[in-house]
């Protein structure tokens, strides 16, 4: 259906413009950023229009059914967003069970248990309240007690609550700061009678993330830690009690104190690399991509005298061809996980930095909890297992344990759901500046006779790994015949930091660069055409996505953008959006980024007179990472363009935040609701019901 065939709700146009760094840029649509009376009736109009073009394609129910299947693990939200490892305290597990079930159909319970996985206690069930999700669980040592976030109205700021294990009872503790999870996990001190914890604030138009310790029963402080991390602090405490170490989001051990006099003095400042790892009796052990950027293995003393300098520093890992990632301290070795050529590894060091074995991973896929820099920094698993979720591209996350040296692997919990009747490689492109690019295919046996419909997932940014693993609801897409493929572009740590920083801020072209030249081999090796080319991202994969759309709308059939920013300019008039961009595409205050900035940002790219794709693009009305009003101006300038060869439809979603706090349901919703627009888009059908499953 041609995009001119529907009629879109009118937008006005205003004589604004929109000055960055002494930079003047036309912002026609300026008015739709605010949430007045009069944008949020044209977004009821567009939101009328898109239910109303999806919900008449015939095969709806028939898909949402197939999606169920394969988010068989309780949620429909992007791939990387799956459950956390169990938390080990006081001899118990602790653990959020997405499994859907009749007594807790739709949101995460909390249950205690004796084991990693099978039956337990219930200790809070958020179904109840209706509007409620758990983002994150913090035991204290002892068991006795649980922290965790609660969001409400699908906020992705949650509210710490307490219980007391043994009755199952709330706490009166009230903490009214709002958490950012499950990025940022709580950390209890030793004995149990409180907790660090780190919350956003937004104040004079900064967003900042702050450091606070929370002692049970005591009134909530306003002031927060005195340590000056504010891109995002997370304490770590050492399970002995003796020292605390407060490490940034983009992980460096930058503060250390005693406990528990708790006087914070500096540690690793000052260096512009990443140090990620774990308190070791007198020393911190890292893995860090310092002169390494596929990362070595590193100790640093607390009482040296310069830890900032790392010459100071003990290599007991050196960089190899493996990427390293994360590292664990269990059983008195080094576990430490990464990659080789994109896909999940884990190896095991003794203390001295010898390596011992390799962890016989069940597969060629990914660790999927391992993908942020930051994620081993909060303990998980079992002191003494290693205990781990696993994904491969056909099969969804198992949970596993590997007791070290027993060269075998139990299975805790098989993966709940597997597509059947495909293969999955790892292939190569060749990018604009000549670089080899990774990317993973995902399509059905004895595919290529001919091509196929093929979608593009990819992230590409923020030094996150787009991992080879299991793609929850878009295997509803390859169950219908279509092919997948998994960009391991640059801007993500696939390869690497250098690979990382390759395709960040002034190089940020690379990594669009990368994602065309993958789908250029797609089309090239016979996968697919342009006319059965998609590509879809979320977050800053949906503003690759949108950037996509609007540099090279030749190659795709149909593009979705999930949870965006599209006037990537203008975010220098919102507070976690600068915040973010800042730190991803470039300076907003210095006029040569900016200048860069405006060769990328898809509202200011779209022209008449140019062949674009079907779109649809969709964003939670609560979102506070990516707020829909910039999506509206941009929805509204590609509905005025005069050349738009397909559908241009958004999808606002009420009381939905960024997706970490959607329940099962809505995020099926979601899910649901973009994959039918590609394929009908695209002439799919889903299976009929029990056929994806043989």
């Amino acid at each position: 259906m041609l995009g001119q065939q529907l009629a879109y709700p009118v937008a006005r146009t205003v004589d604004a413009q929109d000055t960055v760094a002494g930079m003047t840029f036309p912002d026609p649509y300026r008015w739709l950023e605010d949430e007045s009376d009069e944008s949020m009736a044209w977004q009821r109009e567009q939101n009328a229009l898109t239910d109303a073009f999806v919900e008449g394609w015939p095969h709806l129910a028939r898909l949402r059914a197939v999606i169920e299947h394969y988010v068989a693990d309780g949620t429909g939200s992007p791939n990387w967003m799956v459950e956390p490892v169990p938390r080990f305290a006081g001899g118990r597990w602790f653990r959020l069970d997405r499994t859907p079930a009749p007594e807790y159909p739709d949101r995460a319970v909390l249950i205690v248990s004796d084991e990693p996985e099978g039956s337990g206690r219930v200790l809070y069930d958020p179904n109840a309240a209706g509007d409620q999700q758990i983002s994150w669980l913090a035991p204290s040592p002892d068991g006795r007690k649980v922290a965790f976030a609660v969001c409400a109205n699908g906020s992705d700021l949650g509210e710490i609550y307490l219980l007391d294990v043994e009755t199952g009872r709330r706490l009166a503790d009230r903490i009214p700061h709002r958490t950012l999870g499950p990025l940022v996990i709580p950390q209890w001190l030793p004995d149990g009678s409180g907790f660090f914890y780190t919350a956003g604030i937004t104040s004079e138009g900064g967003f900042a993330l702050r450091l606070y310790l929370h002692l049970v029963g005591s009134p909530v402080t306003a002031d927060p830690e005195p340590v000056d991390a504010a891109d995002g602090p997370t304490v770590q405490v050492a399970a002995d009690g003796r020292h605390a170490v407060v490490t940034s989001v983009w992980p460096l051990p930058q503060y250390v104190c005693e406990l528990p006099e708790r006087q914070w003095r500096p540690f690793v400042q000052g260096i512009d690399s990443s140090v990620a790892g774990v308190i070791d009796g007198d020393f911190y052990v890292a893995v860090t991509n310092h002169d390494a950027p596929r990362g070595r293995v590193v100790e640093i003393p607390f009482d040296g005298p310069n830890p900032s300098d790392p010459a100071t520093w003990r290599e007991l890992v050196p960089e190899s061809e493996r990427v390293l990632g994360n590292l664990r301290l269990i059983g008195g070795r080094l576990v430490v996980t990464g990659s080789v050529d994109t896909e999940g590894r884990a190896w095991v060091f003794d203390r001295d930095g010898t390596e011992l074995e390799e962890v016989p991973l069940p597969g060629r896929g990914a660790l999927p909890l391992d993908v942020l820099p930051n994620a081993t920094l909060a303990p998980d698993g079992h002191p003494d297992e290693f205990v781990f979720l696993f994904s491969t591209p056909v099969s969804s996350p198992g949970l596993y344990r590997y007791r070290l040296g027993s060269g075998c692997v139990d299975t805790l919990r098989a993966p709940r759901a597997r597509l059947r009747g495909v293969a999955s490689s790892l292939r190569w492109a060749r990018s604009a500046d000549g670089t080899r690019v990774p990317y993973h295919l995902v399509r059905p046996d004895g595919a290529g006779t001919g091509p196929v419909p093929t979608l593009v997932s990819g992230y590409g940014g923020g030094r996150v790994s787009w991992p080879a693993q299991f793609s929850g609801p878009v295997a509803a897409f390859v169950a219908a015949g279509g092919a997948l493929a998994i960009s391991h572009q640059r801007g993500g740590s696939d390869l690497g930091s250098d690979w990382a920083d390759a395709g960040r801020v002034e190089h940020k072209q690379n990594s669009f660069d990368d994602l065309y030249a993958i789908a250029e081999d797609l089309v090239a090796t016979g996968v697919t055409t342009t006319e059965k080319l998609a590509l879809t991202g979320w977050s800053n994969g949906g503003i690759m996505a949108g950037v996509a759309y609007a540099q090279r709308p030749d190659l795709w059939a149909a593009v979705v953008a999930q949870c965006p920013v599209l006037d990537i300019v203008g975010t220098h008039r919102h507070p976690y959006g600068r915040f973010a961009v800042t730190a991803e595409y470039g300076d907003l205050d210095d006029p040569d980024d900016v200048a860069r900035l405006a060769t990328m940002s898809p509202y200011q790219n779209l022209k008449d007179g140019v062949a674009y794709p079907a779109l649809y693009v969709h964003t939670g009305g609560a979102d506070v990472a990516c707020p829909p009003g910039p999506t509206r101006k941009f929805i509204a300038r590609a509905q005025a363009a005069t050349s738009v060869v397909g559908p241009a439809l958004v999808r606002v979603w009420d009381e939905v935040g960024h997706g970490m706090a959607t329940s099962r349901s809505e995020s099926i919703t979601h899910a649901t609701h973009w994959l039918a627009f590609l394929m009908r888009q695209l002439g799919m059908v889903p299976p009929e019901a029990g056929r994806h499953t043989r």
